[in-house]
């Protein structure tokens, strides 16, 4: 055994080990995912350049208008500088995640426990890729987007409404995004899930849950529905979200 040690260790091992740039792989794999005159260009520069398309805050026409908290029955003045931050610390329950456009997230709610008088929160999305020169640390250039939930009577029956609140960009830019909720399944599926494709309700806006469903802005699911959603309340109603 010391022997066929001894040989193992006194092999030496491919060259091509040590420099990628030897690698006939390697460099099919580089050229297909870096093709044309780039090819060498640093991983910086590009960063650099898309950070430069991202356009500044003091660019864009987001509202900085003061707004409540929406959530629940907090009320507390907020500014758009410190609304992700008053989340973190003020509502712990409330679950933070950091996307990018194009990248889903998901959420698990139990809708029988949302309150019919108060719109809950249940995560707080920072968006990435969006805009420089808003906040610090950790928040810095995200811009927040809270999914809601409430509940109204229509002619007698209980609805859910489901919604995405955030910074207002006013008209053609406001923040669009698509949302689907479904039955939570353990193959990561939502079957019989029902959608909505839709723009946000401004952060300084009504938060109610029937002025929501009147403007069309939200995703309603009647209780009947509900309950077949939730396969008769033994399962959580699986809620995805990704933005534009």
């Amino acid at each position: 055994m010391d022997a066929d040690g001894d040989k193992i260790e006194s092999t030496e091992p491919p060259t091509e080990l040590f420099d990628c740039s030897k690698s006939v792989l390697y460099n099919t794999l580089f050229k297909t995912n870096h093709p044309g005159d780039r090819m060498c260009a640093s991983s910086y520069e590009a960063l650099e350049d898309n950070i430069r398309d991202i356009p500044h805050l003091d660019e864009t026409i987001i509202s900085r208008q003061p707004f409540p908290c929406p959530v629940g029955c907090c009320r507390q003045p907020c500014c758009l500088f410190m609304f992700a931050t008053h989340i973190t610390f003020d509502h712990k329950d409330v679950l933070v995640d950091t996307v990018w456009p194009g990248e889903p997230t998901t959420v698990l709610i139990d809708p029988y426990t949302v309150d019919v008088d108060q719109p809950r929160c249940h995560k707080l999305h920072l968006l990435s890729g969006k805009v420089r020169g808003l906040g610090d640390g950790k928040h810095r250039d995200k811009l927040p987007f809270a999914l809601m939930s409430s509940k109204f009577s229509l002619q007698g029956a209980m609805r859910l409404v489901l919604w995405v609140t955030g910074p207002d960009a006013g008209g053609s830019l406001r923040q669009h995004y698509t949302m689907e909720a479904g039955r939570n399944d353990p193959n990561k599926l939502l079957p019989y899930a029902v959608a909505f494709s839709g723009e946000i309700v401004p952060l300084h806006s009504a938060q109610d849950a029937a002025e929501i469903h009147h403007a069309g802005v939200a995703l309603v699911i009647p209780e009947q529905q509900l309950d077949f959603l939730t396969d008769s309340r033994t399962k959580l109603l699986e809620v995805c979200v990704h933005f534009y």
